[in-house]
């Protein structure tokens, strides 16, 4: 729980809170610009907000300064500071807050949130805590929308996270990720076919390839049966020689080929030049006076001579080589006129042969732009069905959720009337929600309706704590706040409220407030900074 807040540039440098229920009170007289909201805001802050730290009132009236904080999990305290100049880190401290490490605002909340105990998949300090610390101009104690964070926050976006708050978010988030999957997968198939990189047709030009296909593959057999019988009708002896003429001009093409590899070869080593040096003998010369150019001329020489008989062997290997490769290419032009003489004297017409290549390229085609209105058919079925499966777990999910809080309401409603009011009702529809008192559209029973639905959240979930505003609870009955101050007292989780006017409310009310109080705020020197700026 939160152990304490210290301010070096508070009135009252030490506020300790307590378990249950915390109380800030004002004045009777229900003066303003004390510094109760303020106070709240920085219980915020303590919980990783943002709000105090850019609140232009603090920075012009305050400056930069620090707020020193700890928590207490089973006995132990963690000790912590942050300063509202440098807001987006954090500072571990010892037990006299001097600071030891610094760590990321993101990583403080994660902290927390784990020694809480309210890790939940895809649910952030930040998304859960803020949102049920209702405080004047943070734009969440709305009456008729408490779920959002902010009153423009997309009712879909505070819908799922009350869903993760909840634990029932999971089955939503995987469906949720393969109907995306779907729907991505069918955008850039369709923008594929905008741009033609695939060809896009129509069900009626579907239907009408799936005729042409048809008439395609009757025609197709129609001839493969006549190849068939052209084939079976070949003599076997012009058969056989056929296969023998074709291992013939095989082996032949295939020792031609190394001929010509051989070929190349000595063409690159015929034009190899041995380099020359004679040109920097003077060079040398000038480096090393004493050189023996005599004997190094006598080396160029030799090189040179060596040079001469290797071309002429070379070229002598190469006319050999030319020759054989003449006798191969004669021989090879023989085997394929005889090949061809006993290709030629078979049954199978070069006319139906090249028909059936045409219509078997014709029906390939047809196939291709059917199998892509096909594959469009599939994605435009997967997701269909992914959405469908989402809106289905959804709406189960939403439901069991409705009706858990729903219930819970209930029983916290009877609580405080003792069954005389209606119960508020949180409805969930498609995107959206409603939130509303039955036959009651009274501002002090909306407010009610808020403080019910919050108590719910606190009890069913593992929420730890709850800040109201007295902007939230100013609006309700004496006696219906009698029953929520002991709802508040009575819960095993830390609630903060602020309140001014206490001594108007029941003697039970005032003796709660009073003795839950951890900071009486009063204008002429008793406000939360000492002074008011207002």
């Amino acid at each position: 729980m939160l152990y304490e807040i210290i301010c070096d540039k508070f009135k009252e440098k030490r506020i300790e809170f307590h378990s249950g229920l915390n109380t800030v009170l004002g004045t009777e007289q229900g003066d303003n610009s004390i510094g109760k909201s303020t106070f709240l805001l920085i219980v915020d802050f303590v919980f990783g907000g943002t709000d105090y730290a850019v609140s232009q009132d603090i920075i012009k009236n305050v400056g930069a300064h620090d707020i020193c904080f700890a928590f207490k999990f089973e006995n132990e305290i963690y000790h912590y500071s942050r300063n509202t100049e440098q807001y987006r880190t954090v500072w571990i401290c010892n037990e006299s807050y001097e600071k030891i490490k610094n760590i990321s605002l993101d990583d403080y909340c994660s902290e927390i949130q784990k020694k809480y105990g309210v890790v939940k998949p895809f649910l952030t300090l930040r998304n859960s805590v803020g949102r049920y610390i209702r405080v004047y101009g943070k734009e969440n104690a709305i009456e008729k929308l408490p779920l959002n964070n902010v009153l423009n926050e997309k009712q879909t976006d505070a819908k799922y996270a009350l869903l993760k708050l909840f634990d029932l978010y999971m089955p939503v988030h995987q469906l949720s990720t393969q109907a995306k999957l779907s729907s991505d997968e069918l955008k850039a198939y369709k923008k594929a076919q905008k741009y033609n990189f695939i060809e896009k047709i129509t069900k009626t030009q579907y239907a009408k390839n799936q005729r042409a296909l048809d008439e395609l593959e009757h025609e197709i057999s129609i001839l493969g049966a006549n190849m068939e019988k052209g084939f079976s009708d070949l003599d076997a002896e012009i058969s056989d020689e056929a296969v023998r003429l074709k291992k013939l001009l095989s082996n032949a093409r295939r020792m031609r080929s190394k001929l010509k590899m051989r070929l190349d070869t000595l063409s690159e080593e015929y034009d190899y030049k041995f380099s020359s040096t004679t040109n920097d003998f003077h060079e040398l010369q000038e480096l090393f006076p004493d050189v023996n150019l005599q004997k190094i001329e006598n080396v160029e020489l030799f090189h040179k001579q060596i040079s001469r008989v290797f071309k002429a062997e070379i070229r002598a290997e190469r006319n050999v080589i030319c020759q054989e490769l003449d006798d191969y290419n004669g021989i090879i032009s023989n085997y394929e006129r005889q090949l061809e003489g006993l290709i030629g004297n078979t049954t199978i017409s070069k006319t139906i042969l090249t028909r059936h290549g045409e219509l078997v390229r014709q029906a390939e085609k047809l196939q291709a732009m059917n199998r892509q209105y096909e594959k469009l058919s599939r994605l435009e079925e997967n997701k269909s069905i992914d959405a469908s499966a989402l809106e289905a777990i959804e709406n189960k999910q939403f439901a069991i959720l409705q009706n858990d809080i729903n219930c819970q309401m209930r029983e916290i409603n009877n609580y405080i009337y003792n069954g005389s009011c209606n119960s508020p009702v949180l409805n969930f529809t498609k995107g959206k929600y409603e939130f509303f008192t039955p036959d009651d559209t009274g501002t002090g029973i909306a407010y009610k309706g808020l403080v019910v639905y919050d108590l719910s959240v606190l009890k069913l979930t593992s929420l730890p704590i709850l800040v109201h505003d007295s902007i939230v609870l100013k609006q309700i009955s004496d006696i219906a706040i009698e029953k929520i101050l002991e709802l508040y007292q009575n819960s095993n989780k830390q609630v903060i409220i602020s309140l001014d006017k206490h001594t108007s409310y029941t003697d039970k009310a005032t003796k709660m407030l009073i003795e839950n109080s951890v900071l009486n705020l009063a204008p002429n020197g008793n406000e939360l900074f000492g002074r008011s700026w207002g």
